[in-house]
């Protein structure tokens, strides 16, 4: 529609101005001139007028004209979505059909700022369902690279706020205004996830509770600073930490697993994209 609509536009002025030449054939040439020139204004207004009303009943009722919009809009913030689409055909197709059915929904409209977070939630949605399934499951080296990218991001959040920070840490929702290097920080997570979907191998296994408590235990003594008590309790009760605080400590909790050596990173990498 984007494309075609001026096409259809520059036919209807060639055809208003073709046929106010046809009307005033008995004119002089200044008068079938002039007729012409407002014929091709007019026209031109009136598709103009009324192409915010046509782009947004096609939106509402093709599915493929509403996807094509908002695909643009989406691989323009964040281009590694082309390689995403190209792992499975099937996670196209579930977020067209999440994001297109919020949007209609809600009637958002694609400038609007609530967009983001709802497009966050509904490729999250998607990834949880069809991407991390398989990409728990790639090499030692493509999940750590995945999983040591997680306080890089934490750390871009925080420089908006702590608040953006312990909502992405709580929720893995995006849900601040664009930005320049929080968007660069979740491309480079992106282009992990990618990387780890495909060297994915379906025989390699999900740690044991006891190899995940152990690589849990000594990333816990990697922490700078060092985990006390205090924070220890903090943790069984995150949700209802200040902001501030979740932040903080999910920043050392991730900057200590980093620490780890391979094996152990991956172990507790593999467990966070099995639970989403």
């Amino acid at each position: 529609m984007n494309n075609l609509y001026p096409i259809v536009t520059a036919l209807c002025v060639g055809g208003a101005v073709a046929l106010a030449a046809w009307l005033a054939r008995r004119r002089a040439w200044p008068q079938r001139l002039g007729l012409g020139l407002a014929a091709a204004v007019i026209v031109t207004l009136v598709f103009t007028a009324a192409r915010p009303e046509v782009e947004r009943f096609a939106f509402e009722r093709s599915d493929a004209y509403a996807w094509s919009v908002v695909r643009a809009r989406l691989v323009a913030q964040d281009p590694v979505l082309l390689d995403v689409f190209a792992l499975d055909p099937s996670i196209e197709a579930e977020l067209s059909s999440g994001l297109l059915s919020v949007l209609r929904e809600s009637r958002i409209g694609m400038d609007d700022p609530a967009i983001l977070p709802a497009a966050s939630k509904a490729a999250a949605a998607v990834y949880r369902a069809k991407v991390l399934p398989v990409a728990q499951r790639g090499s030692d080296e493509a999940v750590a690279a995945w999983g040591d990218g997680t306080a890089a991001t934490l750390q871009a959040f925080r420089t908006v706020s702590d608040e953006a920070c312990a909502d992405y840490a709580m929720t893995g929702v995006n849900r601040t205004p664009p930005n320049l290097r929080v968007d660069a920080a979740l491309s480079a997570r992106q282009r992990a996830m990618v990387a780890a979907y495909r060297s994915s191998n379906p025989g390699s296994k999900l740690p044991s509770a006891e190899e995940l408590g152990a690589a849990y235990e000594q990333a816990r003594t990697l922490a700078e600073p060092p985990f006390e008590e205090a924070d220890m309790a903090a943790f069984r009760d995150l949700k209802d930490q200040p902001k501030a605080r979740q932040c903080d400590l999910m920043l050392r909790l991730f900057g200590a697993i980093d620490r780890l050596p391979l094996k152990q990173k991956a172990a507790i990498y593999r467990t966070i994209m099995a639970n989403g």
